[in-house]
C-alpha cells in the first residue's frame, strides 16, 4: 500500500471518528435515510422523456451532448463518445439498471453508452466526478445512471398500458418508431419493448455527405412479481447496429450486437436493522465486426477484426442501521472477458490470415465493497462519508498465441515495446469521499468534498496486441502489461441557490491524478524502448484535470424561462509540462422556453463553444491526439411541442437553423492508421415526432 493510499484512509477514518464524537457531545446524533448522495450541482436526475426524448438523436451519446457539463466525441453516425470533466471512455462508470456492458470494438465504435436505449429507460442520473462510493469502482470522470422503474400498479383485475412512437430525421433520411407495453395485475406483470431505427448518410453545413448510416434494431421483455415492498424480477434486452459506415476511421462496423440477460430482488423491511435489501445479477454478452471492405467501394487493403466483450456481474446493496446510523452499503462482483483477431487477405473471399491477436483473451475480475452514511452534525450541516476496497484480478489467456501472418504474439509486441510479457495481475485499491454540505439559508446550500478514486486500467490499455507495418512505418497500437491504475485525488466546491423566480448552481473542481493512463506516442520515453512515433503505446504520468460548471435559470416573465449553462475544463500533463488531448474547450448552452398555452411549448435554443487553442499535435514531442485547434461555434435549434391530450404528444423542429459547418473538438483515431480525423456535426435538420399512449 503506497503512502498517498494510508494517508487518505487515516484522513477518512478519523473524521468519520470526529463526527461521532462531536454527534456525541452535542446529543444529537440524527441520521438521513438516503441511498445517494443528496442532490447537488453535481447530480442531476432527469426524466428520460420528458427532457431526452424530444429530439432525434443516432445513439444516448448524442443525446447527452444536450445536458449541461456532457460532450461527446464523434467517430461516425453511430458509436458516440461521451465525455464529462475532460474524462472518457472507463474513466466514466455507464451503468444500465445495476448492470455493465463493455464494448467489444477495440478502436471502441460501440462504447457502453451506444448500447443504452434511452427509449424504454425512465429516469436517468448524470453525476459529474465523484460523489458516491456505491457508484462502482473508478467512475473518476462521472456516472451516467439510468433506470427502469418498477411498473406502475395494476388493479386486481388484468389490465395493460403502453406507448407507440415514430418519427423523422429529415438530414440524416433517419426513420425511427418504437412500442412498449406493460401488462399484470396488482401481483406481477409482464413488459415487453421493440424499436427499429434506419439513418442514412448526413449532410454536414457545406452539404458534403459525411458517411454516417447504419441500421439499428432493439428490444427486450421483463417478468416480474410485485407483493407488497418486493419486487422480483428476470429480464433480456438485445441491441443490434447492422452496417454502421465510420468516416473516422479506417474500417466500418458490419456487426455490433448486444444481449442483457437480468435477474433481481428488492425487498423493503420496516425495521431498524434492515430496511433494504437489493439483490441483482446479469450478463452482457457483445459481438462486434468491423472491416475494411463490405461497406466501402475499392478498398486499398482487406482487413477485418472480429471480437467479442462478455461482461457477467452481481451486486447486493443494503440499509441497515448501526448504533443508530443508517448506512448504505454495496457488494459487488465483475468479471469482463474481452477477445480479438484481426485477419487479413488478399481479397474479400480469403480474409483469413491471422495477422494481430488483438485482445489475448484478458479477463479482468473485480470484487468490491462500499460503506456510505451521513451524519448530520446540524440543522445546518451534513456530513456524507464513504469508504470503498476494490480488488483486481487480471488473467491472460492467449498472450503466447503466434499469428500467422506477421509471426509475432501479444507477448512479442509486449517485449518489444516494454521489455516486459503479460503475468497475472492482482491490485488492492482504496477510495473514499468526505463531503460537507451547509444550508446557508432556505434557498442557498454550499458544499465542499473531497475525494479519491481509483480506476483500473482496461482491457485496450493494458493488453492491446494491434501489429501494423506499413510502407516500412511502424504504425503498432500496444497496451501496457506493466500500467499501474489511476489513483484520482479530487477537491470540489460548490454552490447552489433556488429561488421562486431563478435558481443557479455553481461547481468548481482541482483533480490530481497519480499515474494518470496517457495514450502516447511512442519515442523512447522512460519505459518504452521503441521509436516509432506513429507507434501508439500507454505509460503513467502525473496529471491535473480542473474545472468550473455552472447552470442556472431564471423565470423572466409569464410562461417564459430562460435557461443557460457553461462548463470549462483544464488539462495538463505534469511529468511533461503539455497540454492533455482531447478536452473540450468552454462550452455549453442557452435555452429560451415558451409556454404558449397549456397545450403548446416552444423552445428556442443555442449551442455554442469557444476556440480550443490547447491542443497536442505532434506526436513527435507529444502523444499528437489532437487534429489541431478548433473553431467555435454557435449553433441554433428550434421546436414546438404539443400536447393536445394527455395521450397525444407531437414534436416538430428544426436542428442548426442556419445550417452552420462545425465541429466538435474531440476526434477519434484510425486503429490502422494513427491519423487524427474530425468529423463535422450534421447540418441543417428537420424532423417530426408523435408519440401516443394508451
Amino acid at each position: 500500500m503506497n503512502k498517498s493510499t494510508l494517508l487518505f484512509g487515516i484522513m477518512l477514518a478519523s473524521t468519520a471518528l470526529s463526527a461521532n464524537v462531536k454527534a456525541e457531545e452535542n446529543n444529537s446524533l440524527k441520521t438521513i435515510n438516503v441511498i445517494a448522495p443528496l442532490q447537488t450541482p453535481a447530480v442531476d436526475s432527469l426524466n428520460v422523456d420528458d427532457n431526452l426524448n424530444i429530439t432525434p438523436y443516432s445513439d444516448s451519446a448524442d443525446s447527452f451532448k444536450s445536458l449541461p457539463g456532457l460532450s461527446a466525441g464523434r467517430f461516425g453516425g453511430h458509436g458516440l463518445e461521451p465525455v464529462i470533466r475532460g474524462q472518457s471512455q472507463n474513466q466514466i462508470n455507464v451503468i444500465d439498471s445495476d448492470a455493465y456492458v463493455f464494448g467489444g470494438c477495440p478502436n471502441r465504435m460501440d462504447p457502453p453508452s451506444s448500447y443504452l436505449d434511452l427509449e424504454s429507460a425512465d429516469v436517468l442520473t448524470i453525476v459529474k466526478g465523484y460523489q458516491s462510493v456505491l457508484n462502482g469502482s473508478g467512475g473518476a470522470g462521472g456516472t451516467i445512471i439510468v433506470e427502469r422503474n418498477t411498473p406502475k400498479k395494476l388493479d386486481s383485475a388484468l389490465g395493460y398500458y403502453g406507448s407507440a412512437d415514430a418519427g423523422f430525421d429529415g438530414n440524416s433520411q433517419s426513420w425511427f418508431s418504437g412500442a412498449q407495453a406493460t401488462g399484470g395485475t396488482d401481483q406481477a406483470y409482464v413488459k415487453a419493448t421493440a424499436r427499429i431505427k434506419d439513418a442514412e448518410n448526413y449532410e454536414d453545413g457545406n452539404g458534403n455527405v459525411v458517411r454516417s448510416s447504419f441500421a439499428e434494431k432493439s428490444g427486450g421483455f421483463a417478468l416480474g412479481i410485485t407483493p407488497e415492498d418486493t419486487h422480483l424480477y428476470a429480464g433480456y434486452d438485445f441491441k443490434k447496429i447492422d452496417d454502421a459506415l465510420f468516416p473516422g476511421a479506417g474500417m466500418d462496423s458490419v456487426l455490433a450486437e448486444n444481449q442483457t440477460f437480468r435477474l433481481g430482488f428488492e425487498k423493503h423491511y420496516a425495521n431498524q436493522l434492515l430496511s433494504l435489501i437489493n439483490v441483482s445479477a446479469y450478463g452482457t454478452l457483445v459481438d462486434h465486426v468491423m472491416d475494411t471492405y463490405s461497406l466501402r467501394p475499392n478498398p486499398t487493403m482487406f482487413a477485418r477484426v472480429d471480437s467479442q466483450s462478455d461482461t457477467f456481474g452481481a451486486k447486493l446493496k443494503t440499509d441497515f442501521t448501526l448504533s443508530d446510523q443508517t448506512v448504505h452499503s454495496v457488494v459487488e462482483w465483475r468479471r469482463n472477458n474481452r477477445n480479438s483477431d484481426k485477419y487479413m487477405g488478399m481479397m474479400a473471399s480469403n480474409v483469413s490470415n491471422l495477422q494481430s491477436v488483438m485482445w489475448p483473451d484478458i479477463t479482468l475480475d473485480e470484487i468490491g465493497l462500499g460503506l456510505e452514511t451521513s451524519f448530520i452534525l446540524s440543522e445546518q450541516d451534513l456530513l456524507v462519508v464513504g469508504g470503498r476496497y476494490d480488488y483486481v484480478s487480471v488473467e491472460y489467456g492467449r498472450a503466447n498465441d503466434v499469428a500467422a501472418a506477421s509471426g509475432l504474439s501479444a507477448n512479442d509486441l509486449y517485449r518489444q515495446f516494454y521489455g516486459a510479457t503479460a503475468k497475472d495481475e492482482h491490485e488492492h485499491n482504496l477510495s473514499g469521499l468526505l463531503r460537507l454540505e451547509h444550508k446557508l439559508d432556505n434557498d442557498t446550500t454550499l458544499y465542499s468534498a473531497l475525494s479519491r478514486s481509483v480506476r483500473t486500467a482496461d482491457a485496450t490499455e493494458r493488453g492491446l496486441a494491434n501489429y501494423t507495418m506499413m510502407m516500412g512505418n511502424n504504425l503498432s497500437w500496444v497496451g501496457n502489461p506493466n500500467i499501474k491504475p489511476e489513483k484520482h485525488h479530487q477537491l470540489e466546491a460548490g454552490v447552489s441557490v433556488a429561488k421562486e423566480e431563478w435558481d443557479t448552481n455553481v461547481s468548481l473542481y482541482a483533480n490530481r491524478v497519480s499515474d494518470y493512463i496517457l495514450r502516447d506516442s511512442a519515442r523512447g520515453q522512460n519505459g518504452i524502448l521503441v521509436t516509432a512515433t506513429n507507434a501508439d503505446i500507454y505509460r503513467n504520468v502525473d496529471a491535473l484535470l480542473s474545472g468550473v460548471e455552472v447552470e442556472g435559470s431564471w423565470d423572466i416573465a409569464q410562461n417564459w424561462t430562460l435557461s443557460a449553462d457553461a462548463t470549462y475544463t483544464y488539462g495538463e500533463n505534469l511529468d511533461d509540462d503539455m497540454v492533455l488531448a482531447q478536452i473540450p474547450p468552454l462550452q455549453g448552452h442557452v435555452n429560451l422556453a415558451w409556454l404558449a398555452s397549456d397545450a403548446i411549448t416552444v423552445n428556442q435554443g443555442m449551442r455554442w463553444a469557444t476556440t480550443q487553442t490547447r491542443v497536442d499535435t505532434d506526436p513527435t514531442v507529444g502523444s499528437g491526439l489532437d487534429v489541431g485547434k478548433t473553431s467555435g461555434y454557435a449553433v441554433f435549434d428550434f421546436n414546438t411541442i404539443v400536447k393536445h391530450t394527455e395521450d397525444a404528444r407531437f414534436i416538430i423542429g428544426v436542428n442548426n437553423l442556419f445550417d452552420q459547418t462545425y465541429a466538435n473538438h474531440l476526434n477519434r483515431s484510425n486503429i490502422s492508421d494513427p491519423t487524427q480525423i474530425q468529423v463535422n456535426e450534421p447540418g441543417r435538420s428537420f424532423y417530426a415526432q408523435l408519440k401516443i399512449t394508451f
